[in-house]
């Protein structure tokens, strides 16, 4: 039976056990590559604030509801 194995998908080297996986592009990271950010674990900094800052649409005032005087 072979055993497990994982690959860090940022430096590439081989750990005996599985690696945290980033919850944006589930690449596997080991603890040296790693950011740690609002108790996640991200591949880096570009996962990490796509996580937290990314999902925000801009607004568009033009396109908001106009209130007219007395209502």
């Amino acid at each position: 039976m072979p055993e497990l194995s994982d690959n860090c998908g940022k430096c590439g080297l081989e750990f005996p056990y599985a690696l945290p996986r980033c919850p944006i592009c589930h690449k596997s990271v080991c603890d040296s590559c790693l950011i740690r950010m609002g108790g996640n674990t991200f591949c880096g900094t570009d996962c990490s604030h796509a996580f937290f800052f990314g999902g925000e649409e801009e607004i568009d005032e033009s396109e908001s509801p106009k209130f007219e005087d007395g209502e």
